[in-house]
């Protein structure tokens, strides 16, 4: 059947699901261990990028640069974006401790 899925759940990949409907397996959530602070910049602005592997490959190079959205002008260097930024434990990032702290 042309256009259907082959995992026959209806939901169709590279769309967001909606609160009720089933997502097959291998579509999780791909920035689920992501800041949602965390955005790189190139020579053309900001990178549309939310897969956690490309995200990392891109931190790699000299082009681009790590940024947050709670500290503007703040470049963040590989090695913390590797471990703190694109890591399950980005909750424990001093910018998004701040955040936090700030909304009490």
């Amino acid at each position: 059947m042309v256009g259907a899925n082959a995992g026959g759940s209806g939901v169709l990949p590279g769309r967001a699901s909606l609160p009720g409907e089933r997502r097959p397996l291998g579509f999780a959530n791909l920035r689920r261990n992501v800041c949602p602070h965390f955005y790189m910049t190139g020579t053309r602005g900001a990178l549309p990028v939310h897969a956690p592997h490309l995200l990392k490959a891109l931190s790699r190079q000299d082009t681009t640069v790590s940024r947050c959205q709670l500290r503007g002008g703040v470049h963040l260097e590989q090695g913390y974006v590797a471990d703190v930024c694109l890591a399950a434990r980005f909750n424990q990032c001093v910018f998004y401790e701040d955040e936090l702290t700030r909304g009490d």
